[in-house]
C-alpha cells in the first residue's frame, strides 16, 4: 500500500532530477564554448621559402625544418621498403641523400629502384644514429643495407612521390 503523500514527493524528486541534469548539460555546453574560444587553432607553420634541389645540394644541414619540393632527382639506391638514396649532385660526384617515405606511401606499397627519376615533396629533418637504427628496427631499411645509410645530418621525409 502506498501512502497518500508519496506520489507528490516522487513527482517533486523527478522534477528536481530533470532540472539538475538540464543544469549540468547547460554548464557543459558553456564550458565547451569557452574552451573553443580559449584554445587557439594550431595551423602548421607557413611554408615560407621552399627548398629545391640546388639549395639542398649546397648545404643539406642548413635546410633542416624546411619544406622541400624537388622536381626531378635520380634514385641512386633503394635501401629497403621505406628508405632510398637520391643523388643531390651530378652523377659523376653523386652525394647520396636519404629519403624516408611517409607511412601513407609505405602503406600504398610505393617502390622505387636505382635509376628511377622521381619528384619529391616533404620536410627536411635532422638525422642521427638513433634514427638510423630505428629505420632498421622498423623494417624501412633492410639489415644488409644498413651500412649504406649516409652519415649526413639530415634526411627528407617524403609526403608525396611521383615517378617521372
Amino acid at each position: 500500500m502506498t501512502r497518500k503523500g508519496s506520489t507528490g514527493l516522487s513527482t517533486v524528486l523527478i522534477i528536481v532530477a530533470v532540472a539538475l541534469v538540464g543544469g549540468f548539460l547547460l554548464w557543459l555546453y558553456q564550458q565547451s564554448a569557452a574552451l573553443e574560444e580559449a584554445t587557439p587553432v594550431m595551423v602548421e607553420d607557413e611554408v615560407g621559402e621552399v627548398v629545391d634541389l640546388v639549395v639542398l645540394s649546397q648545404d643539406p644541414s642548413a635546410s633542416i625544418g624546411r619544406v622541400a619540393d624537388i622536381v626531378s632527382v635520380a634514385v641512386v639506391q633503394s635501401l629497403g621498403r621505406g628508405v632510398f638514396l637520391v643523388g643531390l649532385t651530378s652523377a659523376d660526384e653523386a652525394r647520396p641523400f636519404p629519403v624516408l617515405l611517409s607511412p601513407d606511401l609505405i602503406a600504398r606499397n610505393t617502390q622505387v629502384y636505382g635509376g628511377d627519376v622521381v619528384r619529391l615533396y616533404g620536410r627536411i629533418y635532422s638525422l642521427n644514429d638513433s634514427i638510423r637504427s630505428q629505420w632498421v628496427e622498423l623494417g624501412a631499411v633492410n639489415e644488409a643495407a644498413a651500412e649504406a645509410i649516409p652519415q649526413g645530418t639530415s634526411f627528407l621525409l617524403a609526403d608525396s612521390l611521383e615517378l617521372k
